[in-house]
């Protein structure tokens, strides 16, 4: 039977495993058991029959065993039944388990060493007071083919070429994941997206955080006359090349969103959002934040001081 004790006896395959280092797994049981704690407390039946707490206990009562298997889930995306034999528990308390810490890690993402976690927009305003420049951008996921010719429609990706899930980021140039919004269909194009997600009149809120952002966001500094908002020059039907100081520009605008890019690629290390997403849609968001706020707490711990 697979434990946390046992897979730390062996630091190479627990990396592997995981996506983090047995110190950091234990930094992190460390930060959200408190939390996990609470989440059971909240949950314990009080109708008065029996005692609260009363009923079957836990077959993997230790909050790092079950922690550590959604983290094998998150980083192989192996099916339920692969991790019933690793555990030795049955497929129902697998997915019971990813039900359960999905919640508890995508409800704040980390920002800072001293694990302050920011919910909202406006939280982060107040973590980071002086926060100058972020990094948008939009990523998508392929998904199984929806059944019904509507939502076929809705989830089809002219990029792809096939059905897909996206979602925005909102980063610094640490590689610190600052915003996640709700997913959209892959059909909805990257700006009209945005207009969607609060962002821009966050920016217009805050003038002096200058937002980078690609070619496929054209139009936001119409849209947001307020916002800093910094995009690549592009070529149109009467201006059908680019001059050399414009080619320059563009080349030192796309090198400082490099971050943005790294930080999705570090993202899709984490096998649950790189291959075919098989969960339900309704949980992708919640998925994708939970992933971001381990990318974020591994990032964090490996910055130096």
């Amino acid at each position: 039977m697979l434990n946390f004790e046992s897979l730390a006896k062996q630091p190479m395959h627990f990396r592997n495993f995981t996506g983090l280092s047995v110190e950091e797994a234990r930094k992190l049981v460390k930060l959200m058991k408190p939390d996990w704690e609470r989440q059971r407390k909240e949950k314990l039946k009080t109708d008065g029959i029996r005692k609260p707490g009363g009923g079957r206990k836990l077959d993997m009562p230790e909050f790092a065993d079950r922690l550590l298997v959604f983290l094998i889930y998150a980083k192989v995306y192996p099916t339920y039944l692969f991790l019933e034999y690793l555990f030795s528990v049955d497929q129902s308390n697998i997915c019971h388990i990813v039900q359960e810490m999905t919640p508890l890690l995508s409800a704040g993402i980390v920002i800072n060493r001293n694990h302050k976690r920011v919910r909202t927009l406006e939280d982060l305003r107040e973590a980071i007071p002086d926060l100058d420049e972020v990094l948008i951008d939009a990523t998508e996921q392929r998904i199984h083919r929806p059944r019904k010719k509507r939502l076929r429609k809705k989830h089809h990706s002219g990029k792809k070429k096939d059905f897909t899930l996206k979602e925005q980021i909102v980063s610094t140039k640490q590689k610190i994941i600052l915003h996640i919004a709700d997913s959209s269909p892959g059909r909805t194009h990257d700006y009209k997206y945005f207009k969607t997600t609060g962002v821009g009149g966050w920016l217009e809120d805050n003038p002096q955080i200058k937002a980078r952002m690609d070619l496929g966001y054209q139009g936001a500094n119409k849209d947001y006359p307020k916002a800093t908002i910094v995009l690549p020059v592009k070529r149109n039907r009467w201006h059908k090349a680019l001059t050399r100081s414009q080619k320059i520009m563009n080349t030192k605008k796309a090198k400082a969103r490099i971050p943005v890019e790294n930080n999705i690629a570090n993202l899709k290390k984490f096998k649950i959002l790189s291959d075919k997403y098989r969960n339900l849609k309704e949980h992708y968001s919640a998925i994708f934040k939970s992933v971001c706020f381990l990318s974020n707490f591994r990032t964090l711990e490996r910055m130096p001081i």
